[in-house]
């Protein structure tokens, strides 16, 4: 038990930590200016052009796994019957979140702009959707009472997110902005992986309180006085 509570308290503080840092500057200019994680959108006039696409598309939604981590940071071993409840409807939000993220890509796509550009955002809305759906699936397993199968999920997304944050990264620094970049969007990446680590760990200490509960032995039954 008390290597799922401090799994779970890790996973928590990692998710606040990795969103935190969209708060902080990831570009710094010489004039003193400064472009925050949430603000990626700036730098993108900053790119060479034709921009990469997987560029283009993590300035577009770096910031959207932090939010789903946040989310789904308090998910991860449940095994109360009223928290697994709230479990799911936090699953479902998360979900509803990357939908809105995904109408607002396809809504991005203007009538001046060339075929592939078009192309392009509606192939991002469609990987966006993708992770909704997944999400959606999530709640599902974790309402059928799976919940190693829905802890392993989230473990495998925060691992996900952590290869994009850093692949993400790694390509802005290889563009024309990378002289201005700080370190703190590596140290988002390092957070979604730290954080994947805890789930495991918080997965395991549940895994290991439902067989200690199941090896219990049962009460003795009550005595009957003649």
């Amino acid at each position: 038990m008390t290597l799922r509570r401090a799994g779970r308290a890790g996973l928590v503080l990692l998710a606040l930590t990795a969103f935190v840092q969209f708060l902080l500057p990831w570009f710094a200019g010489d004039d003193g200016e400064v472009v925050i994680g949430l603000d990626l959108t700036y730098v993108e006039a900053e790119l060479p052009e034709p921009a990469n696409p997987l560029t283009q598309y993590f300035l577009e939604v770096a910031p959207l796994p932090a939010y789903v981590a946040l989310l789904l940071a308090g998910t991860v071993a449940a095994r109360r019957r009223w928290a697994r409840i709230v479990a799911v409807v936090v699953v479902v939000l998360a979900a509803a979140l990357a939908v809105v993220a995904a109408v607002g890509l396809l809504s991005a796509v203007e009538d001046y702009w060339e075929p592939y550009e078009a192309v392009r955002y509606q192939i991002y809305a469609v990987v966006t959707g993708g992770l909704a759906v997944l999400l959606l699936a999530g709640a599902g397993v974790l309402a059928a009472g799976l919940r190693r199968a829905y802890d392993g999920l989230v473990a495998g997304l925060l691992v996900a997110f952590a290869a994009f944050q850093m692949v993400g990264v790694g390509l802005l620094a290889g563009e024309g902005v990378g002289a201005s970049m700080t370190a703190v969007p590596w140290l988002a990446g390092a957070a979604y992986l730290a954080a994947a680590v805890c789930a495991v760990l918080a997965a395991v200490g549940s895994a290991s309180g439902d067989r200690t509960d199941d090896a219990a032995p049962a009460p003795p039954p009550p005595l009957v006085r003649a």
